[in-house]
């Protein structure tokens, strides 16, 4: 086929693709949008074509102004915008959590175990507990939850404000999960040992409230945030296991390739757990810190806890369409 004749097979083609880049470039809403990916990548294979069979460079330069004026539109409307997050934030990160169910579970398991063997043996042997929290962790305890005492007073003296509450929680309870992600460099190690002294030392506090505290104190504080602070820290851990996972087990890549794929993967994990972390700081921060009945706490951090569970297990799932 001569360049003529290829040009005028698929002239009408390209005049569409490039009238329905010039309305989008515009604003104009059209119909019809839904064809440009299919157009896009018509073009670009003949571009392709154009280019094997050496149809000079009129034709080569017209087909390559297109691919890049499709590309450059389709890519902004793809990765751009609050369109971008909240399809990162309501589809790909809690479908990312469920594919990887298998490094889910097993954080699950390295967090939680810990925390609930230090949580219920403590109150019968508070040793270990002290020697874990140590002397100044153990007066925080007390100052926060004793017999008379409420976080409240505690927090307004240490922060001043809500704001400064906020704040705090935000670049503490970020910087875990960062560093929980990052421990996954060391072959998914690090993960590990910082999840297991997580669990440990949040399970040694609550069984030390119940043995030295007023439990009734932490439960009505802790109750708001609980759910997507800690379930963040565990979604961490998913991260950095995924990249250590791509280190020792690369399969059929190389370690550089399988640590760029699986980087990609855990990019949206750690994204997606550090916006369930600043969530939480907001609860912490302007819910938790204010005086509201215990029972109004209670009652609220269970539909906290219901909406973090159902949204890593059921957002995002697809339809399925009726035959």
């Amino acid at each position: 086929m001569n360049p003529s004749q290829f040009e005028k097979d698929n002239a009408a083609r390209w005049t569409r693709l490039q009238e329905l880049l010039d309305r989008v470039e515009k604003g104009k809403q059209t119909e019809g949008v839904e064809e440009l990916p299919q157009l896009f990548r018509q073009a670009c294979h003949d571009l392709s074509v154009a280019q094997h069979r050496m149809y000079g460079p009129r034709l080569v330069g017209k087909l390559n102004n297109l691919a890049i004026s499709g590309y450059r539109v389709l890519e902004r409307r793809i990765s751009g915008g609050w369109e971008r997050l909240a399809m990162m934030v309501f589809r790909e990160f809690p479908q990312a959590v469920r594919q990887e169910r298998g490094l889910f579970w097993f954080c699950m398991a390295v967090f939680w175990l810990p925390f609930l063997f230090f949580a219920i043996w403590t109150p019968f042997d508070p040793e270990w507990a002290m020697s874990l929290l140590g002397p100044q962790g153990m007066i925080q305890m007390e100052m926060m939850y004793g017999k008379d005492t409420t976080p409240l007073d505690y927090m307004r003296e240490e922060f001043g404000s809500n704001f400064g509450m906020f704040a705090f929680y935000i670049w503490n309870n970020v910087s875990i999960d960062l560093r929980t992600f990052a421990g996954g460099l060391l072959g998914g190690v690090g993960s590990i040992f910082i999840m297991l002294f997580n669990g440990a030392q949040i399970g040694a506090g609550t069984g030390y409230i119940h043995h030295a505290c007023n439990p009734e104190t932490y439960y009505s504080f802790v109750a708001g945030h609980s759910g997507p602070e800690l379930m963040a820290v565990v979604i961490s851990g998913m991260a950095g296991m995924r990249l250590g996972l791509s280190l020792v087990k690369p399969g059929p890549y190389d370690r550089k390739t399988a640590l760029i794929l699986g980087g990609r993967r855990a990019l949206v994990l750690i994204t997606g757990a550090a916006l369930m972390t600043s969530f939480a700081a907001v609860i912490e921060g302007f819910w938790s810190a204010n005086p509201f009945p215990p029972m109004v706490r209670y009652v609220f951090g269970f539909c906290i806890w219901c909406l973090t569970l159902g949204y890593l297990f059921l957002s995002g799932r697809e339809q399925k369409h009726e035959a």
